[in-house]
């Protein structure tokens, strides 16, 4: 195979990797708290022993090698419901109870489990600054969250947020669309901090911070480029064919 094809097929396989990353940022545009993720590319260089000269004998590849997390801080969108928390800041989230361990999320739409247990969308226990899970009554009412993470009802305090922040939020793992299990210190502890004001807004969540119409932009130019390398390789595939014809008929 020839350099050219090489480079192609390099290239083919990142727009592909490019594509599948779009249309996961794409997918969740709509998701409360999702961060957009964009990716890494370099230039690797390929030996080829096989050239017949010097200066074709290392060829310049393009290869994504990783993806980062876009942390700016979505729309905040008020919705009036209290059980609906934003964080204004980045960095910063929320820390939830799950089978696997505790993990964290900056999607605030919680809600009350028929047990009065604060939880997430997706049923999660949402955790206390002590590490408990935090419970209403029936009899609780007017419902306030300030902006430290201090809950408290007409009859009384139920409890504080635990709000965590990370030295390297892309070093944590992504373990579901909106959440993230933090990196882990020599102790297996995660390295969060607490976060003592970490200025939560009630009656508010934080949207997905992907741009749809910077994402459909990006979509159709690397389908545009996908079809033109494509374009490309059949041009010297058809040359390849034609130059061993020629060569057959030569000898023949």
């Amino acid at each position: 195979m020839e350099n050219v094809s090489y480079i192609a097929l390099s290239r083919q396989k990142t727009l592909r990797s490019m594509m599948s990353n779009l249309s996961q940022n794409m997918a969740n545009m709509n998701t409360t708290g999702y961060k957009e993720q964009r990716m890494m590319f370099t230039d690797w260089i390929a030996k080829n022993k096989d050239a017949p000269f010097r200066g074709e004998r290392e060829i310049s590849l393009v290869q994504d090698i990783s993806q980062y997390r876009n942390t700016t801080v979505g729309t905040i969108e008020h919705t009036d419901r209290p059980l609906d928390v934003a964080l204004s800041q980045p960095d910063m989230f929320f820390a939830v109870e799950t089978p696997t361990g505790v993990q964290y999320t900056r999607s605030g739409n919680f809600s009350l489990d028929p047990g009065g247990q604060l939880i997430t969308n997706d049923g999660f226990p949402v955790l206390s600054d002590a590490g408990q899970p935090m419970f209403f009554n029936e009899a609780d009412g007017q419902i306030e969250i300030k902006g430290d993470g201090t809950i408290a009802t007409d009859i009384g305090q139920i409890g504080k947020l635990q709000v965590v922040t990370v030295d390297n939020v892309q070093e944590m793992t992504v373990t579901g669309n909106t959440l993230y299990q933090a990196p882990e210190g020599e102790d297996n502890q995660d390295l969060v901090e607490l976060v003592a004001n970490p200025g939560i807004v009630q009656g508010a969540l934080e949207k997905s911070n992907v741009n749809p119409i910077g994402a459909m932009t990006q979509m159709i130019d690397v389908l545009r480029t996908y079809q033109s390398v494509t374009r490309s390789l059949e041009s010297e595939n058809e040359r390849m064919r034609n130059m061993i014809n020629k060569l057959g008929d030569v000898r023949a």
